[in-house]
């Protein structure tokens, strides 16, 4: 939590990028604080237009253009953050050097990846504030190597097919399952923000599946 402002990170196992859900004044000096380098931050998530959300939010921007690192960078939130970050640019004059992308939530949202899945939706008929889930996708267990050697599996490309575990005949007709061979599958992250104002009956239906809940 970043001082009063509901401000929490999300950081992907699998592809080790940070998700920045608002970014309050003082933000970039709680990340330093936690070690969080923010060229790892690739999205910005923003549950309203508070101005407890979104101080740092150019200072952050800024800050990030400085990283050669940093191609692009997502923002998603309610509308009037376009024209918000508009003038907020124009008055302290500022460049941004990679590619930004704003994702502006009017109703139902789904942005899906090869590692995530992110759905908003506004709660309140002005649109003022969003619902949010976060899903990561379940990542495979490793492969023992160990154990394959134990079974005579030598390295080589039969190797990745067995850790995405796959099952092979042998010519003796025995059949070798990836499966015991790696350890069990990490379940993703199931994150549920649901603004502490409102109600949502289906989220709460589900939250037996949720691993993490904010409101």
């Amino acid at each position: 939590m970043i001082n009063q402002s509901l401000s929490f990170l999300i950081k992907c196992s699998q592809t080790g990028q940070v998700w920045l859900f608002n970014c309050p004044e003082g933000c970039q000096h709680i990340l330093n604080q936690k070690r969080i380098k923010i060229h790892q931050i690739r999205h910005i998530i923003l549950t309203n237009l508070e101005i407890d959300n979104l101080a740092g939010i150019i200072g952050l921007l800024s800050s990030l253009s400085l990283s050669c690192r940093v191609k692009t960078i997502n923002i998603y939130g309610p509308p009037g953050l376009l024209h918000y970050l508009h003038f907020a640019r124009k008055y302290s004059q500022t460049t941004f050097k990679y590619k930004l992308i704003i994702h502006i939530i009017n109703h139902e949202y789904i942005d899906t990846s090869l590692s995530y899945l992110l759905y908003s939706q506004p709660v309140d008929n002005h649109k003022h504030s969003l619902l949010y889930i976060f899903l990561e996708k379940e990542k495979i267990g490793r492969f023992q190597i160990r154990k394959a050697q134990i079974y005579g599996i030598q390295p080589g490309p039969f190797y990745g097919f067995l850790k995405i575990q796959k099952k092979y005949l042998l010519p003796d007709g025995n059949i070798v399952s990836g499966k015991h061979f790696t350890h069990k599958h990490a379940k993703g992250l199931k994150l549920l923000y649901v603004p502490g104002e409102y109600t949502y009956r289906l989220p709460f239906e589900l939250t037996s599946d949720f691993t993490h809940i904010v409101q």
